[in-house]
């Protein structure tokens, strides 16, 4: 639990590192994804991002969570002050639609955090 309570850079790469487990930019679809993914996203270069060296740039993760009632899957999302600030809930088809252009240019990243508990 300690590993992953860092920056967001930090967390796609420590889960990674643990479980050998990444997919990369267009092999991410709903289909693909593991069923409460972490996916991280390169969201241009902040100046607040430049406080250390980020690998592969990341600087926003969203989560994969499902609604209890039918196991839909949603996006979990939190802003600060750069968007309306708050969390937002987005059905995963509609949020993966959103970020083609993350996607296409190979700027996002989704891991299995939950492959960590599998591995002990």
């Amino acid at each position: 639990m300690q590993s992953v309570q860092t920056w967001s850079d930090r967390i796609i790469h420590e889960i990674e590192s643990r479980t050998g487990f990444i997919l990369e930019g267009r092999e991410i679809t709903a289909i693909s994804l593991p069923r409460c993914a972490t996916i991280g996203l390169k969201m241009g270069e902040p100046a607040w991002a430049s406080n250390h060296p980020r690998p592969r740039g990341i600087t926003h993760i969203v989560q994969v969570v499902r609604r209890p009632e039918d196991d839909a899957p949603f996006v979990s999302e939190a802003f600060g002050d750069s968007v309306s600030p708050g969390i937002s809930l987005t059905p995963l088809r509609e949020w993966l639609a959103l970020s083609q252009p993350h996607l296409r240019a190979g700027e996002m990243w989704a891991v299995d955090p939950f492959r960590l508990a599998s591995n002990n």
